[in-house]
Order: structure tokens, then sequence, then C-alpha cells
């Protein structure tokens, strides 16, 4: 589990140099300006950001977009996260805290065979 977090760490950390190297040569090359904070934020920003940089006519913007494209997350839709939410408020909705200690009691030793 530490693994992942590091993990999402470190692509999170490479995600943010990569906008800022976008930021950066976007304005020197069109004059634009990106909010990399809430690039970071916003999938249909970043998705936006990115199209932006591969429209333009510059090799090293095109390269550094298709690295952010790579890092980025865009296979769940946003319909899909809010019905996966769902079913987690479902799924904790359903089990009480009397069901969790019959389900612990009932695997405790007694002191007797059954």
């Amino acid at each position: 589990m530490q693994d992942t977090t590091i993990n999402e760490f470190v692509n999170r950390s490479e995600a943010f140099s990569i906008a800022t190297l976008i930021y950066t040569r976007l304005r020197r090359v069109t004059g634009r300006m990106i909010d990399v904070t809430y690039l970071m934020q916003n999938q249909d920003y970043t998705k936006y950001v990115i199209d932006l940089a591969l429209s333009a006519n510059d090799s090293e913007l095109q390269r550094q977009a298709e690295r952010l494209r790579s890092l980025m997350v865009f296979d769940l839709e946003a319909d899909q996260i809010e019905v996966q939410a769902e079913a987690a408020k479902i799924y904790e909705s359903e089990v009480t805290e009397e069901e969790i200690y019959r389900a612990q009691v009932s695997h405790h030793y007694i002191g007797a065979l059954r």
C-alpha cells in the first residue's frame, strides 16, 4: 500500500514538472498562459491544455504534451466515477455495527468445543 502512495506521489510530481515545462514553453511560443495548479486538479482543463499544446506547431510542446497525457488517467469518465461513489455509499450503509459485532464474536474462542 505504501508503494502505491509513493508511485502516485512520483507521478503527480512528474506531471506537475511537465505541466510547468508546458506552461513556460506555451508562454514563449504562443503567448498563452495556463494555470498549472488547476491543471493538476481538473481533468477537463488538463485535456484542454494538452490539446492546446498539441495544436501548437512546436515539437517540444508536442513532446511534453504527450508525456503529460501518458501520466494522466483519462479512462474513467465522470459518470463512472459517480456510479462508483454511489455504490460505495450503498455498500457502506448496508453493514450495521451490530452485524459487524456478531460477525466478530462468532469467531471468538468461547472455551468449549462447538
